[in-house]
C-alpha cells in the first residue's frame, strides 16, 4: 500500500498594506495560481532526502539526518539549515511528527523561486499540514512575518487580514474590479528579501497610528472601487502615504514616470512584482516595459486565484 501524502499551497501577492500590515494595519491579499506542493513518500534509506524543484528543474537535492535536524547548525548551507529548522521546530510542536520514520520529499514550484511569490510561506504551510502544527504558528517560530502569506496560502480566494497584539484576523472577500482586463502584474527583476525587510521597518520606533488608520481605509475603499479612475486614485494616495513613511520614491516616479495609468509596489519596494492599470492594450505595455529591460509582465487572470463563484 503507497503510504505517499501530499500536499499544496497558494502563492501570494499582498495588494495593501506593505510594510504596515506589520503594524496592525487592515490588508488586502490574493493567493495566485501558481504555488508549491509538497511530496512526502517512504524510503528505505535512513533520514530524510529532500529534492526541491522549480519548474520541475531540481535545483536542491541533499539528504538530513535526524541529529542535522535537531541541531540545524550553522554548518549547514542556508537552504538546508532553514529546512532543518521548519522541520526541528514542527517536531518540537508535534513530537509524534516523523517518529523516527525515513522519508523522500519533494518539493514542486510552479513559479521562479525569484519571484517573491511565497516560496518560504508555501513551505511553510505544507511542512505545517504534514506535521498536523499550526502554520501561523510555526511561521511565528522562525519568521517575524505578519502570517499573511500563510493565510493566503491556505486561501482559495482574495482576503482581508489583519494581525494586532499577535491575534490574526482572516476574511475572505471579493476583489474583482470590472477593469480586471486593464489590470497586470508586472516583475521588476530583483528578488527583494523579505525578512531583512521586516526587521528593518520592525526595528523603527516611531507612532504610525495616522498612517494605518489611512491605509486601513484604502484597502476597504479599493474593494468597493467601480471606476478605473478611482482605482487609480486610491493607488496613488497608498503609493504617497508609504513613499512619506519610508522616505523613498513610488516605483512611478523612480522608474516609470511617463507610464500612463497607475503602478503599485507589492510587498517590498524595490523588488518583486509591482500591479499596474492602464488604457494601453497589451501590445503598448509589452513594448514599454520591455524598453526597460522587464520582461515578465502577467495579466490578472493568469496571476490572482478566484473563486469561481464570484465570476
Amino acid at each position: 500500500m503507497d503510504r505517499s501524502q501530499f500536499f499544496y499551497s497558494n502563492g501570494k501577492l499582498l495588494i495593501t498594506a506593505e510594510y504596515l500590515v506589520l503594524k496592525g494595519a487592515l490588508s488586502l491579499g490574493v493567493p495566485t495560481q501558481y504555488g508549491q506542493s509538497l511530496a512526502v513518500h517512504p524510503n528505505v534509506d535512513k533520514g530524510l532526502t529532500w529534492q526541491a524543484y522549480e519548474n520541475d528543474i531540481e535545483w536542491l537535492n541533499f539528504n538530513l539526518s535526524l541529529e542535522e535536524i535537531l541541531e540545524a547548525n550553522q554548518n549547514l548551507s542556508e537552504e538546508k539549515r532553514f529546512i532543518a529548522e521548519l522541520l526541528k521546530q514542527a517536531l518540537s510542536m508535534n513530537p509524534d511528527f516523523l517518529n523516527g520514520a525515513n522519508f523522500k520529499l519533494e518539493t514542486h514550484l510552479n513559479f521562479k523561486r525569484d519571484w517573491g511569490l511565497g516560496s518560504s510561506a508555501t513551505l511553510i504551510n505544507n511542512i505545517a499540514q504534514w506535521a498536523k502544527v499550526d502554520a501561523f504558528d510555526l511561521l511565528a517560530k522562525v519568521s517575524k512575518a505578519s502570517g499573511y502569506d500563510i493565510a493566503c496560502a491556505q486561501s482559495n480566494t482574495p482576503i482581508l487580514f489583519q494581525k494586532v497584539n499577535n491575534k490574526i484576523w482572516t476574511e475572505e472577500c471579493i476583489f474583482l474590479p470590472e477593469f480586471k482586463d486593464q489590470i497586470y502584474f508586472l516583475y521588476l527583476g530583483k528578488k527583494q528579501k523579505s525578512e531583512d525587510e521586516v526587521k528593518r521597518f520592525l526595528a523603527q520606533d516611531r507612532d504610525y497610528s495616522r498612517e494605518i488608520q489611512e491605509i486601513s481605509s484604502l484597502s476597504l475603499h479599493l474593494l468597493d472601487t467601480e471606476s478605473a479612475i478611482d482605482f487609480d486614485k486610491i493607488i496613488g494616495e497608498h503609493e504617497a502615504i508609504t513613499s512619506k513613511l519610508l522616505g523613498l520614491p513610488s516605483i512611478k516616479k523612480l522608474a516609470f514616470s511617463d507610464f500612463e495609468g497607475s503602478i503599485k509596489s507589492l510587498g517590498a519596494w524595490g523588488g518583486d512584482f509591482a500591479m499596474l492599470r492602464s488604457d494601453w492594450d497589451k501590445n503598448t505595455l509589452t513594448s514599454y516595459f520591455k524598453s526597460k529591460g522587464l520582461n515578465t509582465l502577467i495579466h490578472w487572470d493568469n496571476m490572482v486565484l478566484e473563486d469561481e463563484a464570484d465570476l
